[in-house]
């Protein structure tokens, strides 16, 4: 007598409790973008603003390591941390020197008056050069992107972008029946049966 042999299991890339995690730091970004873009830098709303973000970055990093299964969700945490320090230092937005921004032609409606005034209700602020901490780590970088046009970067945002191709790269992999297809799982007391029978 022989025994079926049973059938592999296909697990899923994102079990329900990674998928949780995952809507989580969605909430979290949309509370950060809430927070930046409507409350104010002085004040209550200020020292608010600044503990949502000092709280739910550090959440969003513990959130990424939860993914470590995938190489690129540890560049992912790094670029959250690079980006951290800067901000932090700004009260929860991010230096761009004025210099920057006008020699990069991006912004061509952003003048000198705007020094010190956060950005377009966004998470920048305009500062000068010499007025910024953590400077290269702060948003520096022009890159004209395809389809999406000029805007400026910091070393953060490409280890971030980096890390999130990778980890896309990494899922679509494991998504890919590898040559010579999976291997077929036995139960153990099967194998035990079949060599009895066999006798």
């Amino acid at each position: 007598m022989t025994s079926r042999p049973s059938q592999p299991t296909n697990s899923h890339l994102f079990p329900r409790r990674q998928i949780l995690l995952l809507l989580g730091a969605a909430a979290i970004l949309v509370a950060q973008q809430l927070a930046i873009s409507n409350l104010g830098r002085d004040g209550f709303e200020a020292d608010l603003r600044r503990g949502i973000f000092f709280f739910t970055t550090p959440v969003l990093i513990g959130i990424a390591l939860c993914f470590r299964r995938f190489a690129g969700a540890w560049f992912i945490a790094a670029g959250i941390a690079l980006n951290f320090v800067p901000i932090a230092a700004h009260g929860g937005l991010m230096p761009v020197s004025y210099a920057i921004v006008r020699d990069s032609g991006a912004f061509p409606e952003i003048t000198e008056a705007e020094i010190g005034r956060q950005l377009h209700n966004g998470k920048d602020i305009l500062l000068l050069r010499e007025d910024i901490h953590f400077f290269p780590l702060s948003d520096r970088f022009t890159v004209d992107a395809p389809l999406y046009g000029k805007n400026i970067y910091s070393l953060g945002d490409f280890v971030l972008f980096g890390g999130g191709a990778l980890v896309i790269v990494q899922a679509l992999a494991s998504l890919v029946p590898r040559r010579g297809g999976a291997a077929i799982s036995r139960d153990p007391s099967a194998s035990q049966v079949e060599k009895r029978t066999g006798e």
